[in-house]
């Protein structure tokens, strides 16, 4: 006895329609967490600017990572 599984509107969704959309959803997450890293890094270097100017140093230009 096979399950069927019905997407949001009724309809009837095959196993490859299901894996298709579990790809979707790894490379969706992917590319979110390589912006959430991106983000990230450049949060610490504004921080770090910030710091430096409040601190009355000259700003130094950190090494940019990938």
């Amino acid at each position: 006895m096979q399950k069927t599984s019905r997407d949001a509107s009724g309809q009837d969704v095959s196993g490859q329609d299901l894996i298709a959309l579990a790809q979707k959803l790894a490379r969706d997450a992917e590319h979110h967490a390589l912006l959430s890293a991106s983000l990230a890094s450049q949060a610490d270097r504004l921080m770090l600017a910030g710091l430096e100017r409040l601190q009355g140093r000259p700003h130094q230009t950190p090494p940019k990572s990938c």
